[in-house]
């Protein structure tokens, strides 16, 4: 841990509270292409390691093992956001053609890689239950640092809502993400998500990153002072003359 915030993005400096994004018009969004030397792959057999190796990059877990349990969980055995209590073991993945998602992964998790094979991004339009009915949400979105500043995690966001689209999905999709990413926020922003400030959802937990114990919080205050931080920063981001990617 502990790459400096321009290169991974996240600002650990900031409270941690957890957000939602929703877009209800789903057909209007920018559109952007990967630059040339970079293009799209779908999942394949293999690339649960080098997802791991890429969230492990940009921190998003503490540990190789840890974001294999990750992988795992959210995309093979669809229990959820509840990592912080689970087990850490490293997993072998011997049989995961056999699970019962690995057809939808195969549509709808995408990679970005670079003309060497290298992967440096990786999205995922996925099935998501914090509303207590499934609803697409973008999920696991992550550029290399090697890599950011050059477009990437624009094209992948158009590329998920052309393929939100292309699968007959319709009306609604979020995302969720937290205070420390609001360069992501602000990205998200551009093709016209916006932030969530209806009631509490029925599955949301707010978790205290320190502890990794659920928080008592009031959901409803607790966001606004949520968007309230994120707003202030980004607005110091666009004056200091930061374009997000």
């Amino acid at each position: 841990m502990g790459r400096p915030f321009s290169e991974i993005g996240i600002d650990r400096s900031l409270p941690h509270i957890g957000v939602i994004m929703e877009k209800t018009d789903t057909s209007a969004y920018p559109r952007f292409e990967l630059p040339p030397g970079f293009a799209f792959s779908h999942y394949r057999p293999g690339f649960e390691r080098r997802w791991a190796a890429l969230q492990r990059e940009v921190e998003s877990a503490d540990s190789l093992e840890e974001a294999e349990t990750v992988f795992k969980r959210e995309f093979l055995d669809g229990k959820g956001m509840d990592w912080l209590h689970r087990s850490t073991e490293s997993l072998d993945f011997v049989d995961i053609e056999n699970s019962p998602c690995f057809n939808e992964l195969t549509k709808t998790m995408l990679f970005v890689l670079g003309g060497d094979g290298e992967l440096a991004g990786t999205g995922s339009l996925w099935n998501g239950g914090i509303f207590g009915e499934v609803r697409q949400r973008l999920h696991w979105i992550a550029v290399s640092p090697k890599h950011q500043g050059k477009g990437l995690s624009k094209a992948i966001v158009s590329k998920l809502l052309d393929l939100y689209n292309d699968l007959g999905y319709g009306g609604y999709i979020y995302l969720t993400s937290q205070t420390w990413s609001y360069k992501a926020l602000n990205v998200y922003m551009k093709f016209g998500f916006a932030p969530y400030m209806g009631e509490k959802p029925m599955n949301w937990n707010a978790v205290n990153m320190e502890s990794g114990n659920y928080e008592p919080w009031d959901y409803l205050e607790k966001n606004v002072e949520a968007w309230d931080m994120i707003f202030e920063k980004i607005n110091q981001y666009r004056d200091r003359g930061v374009h997000a990617e």
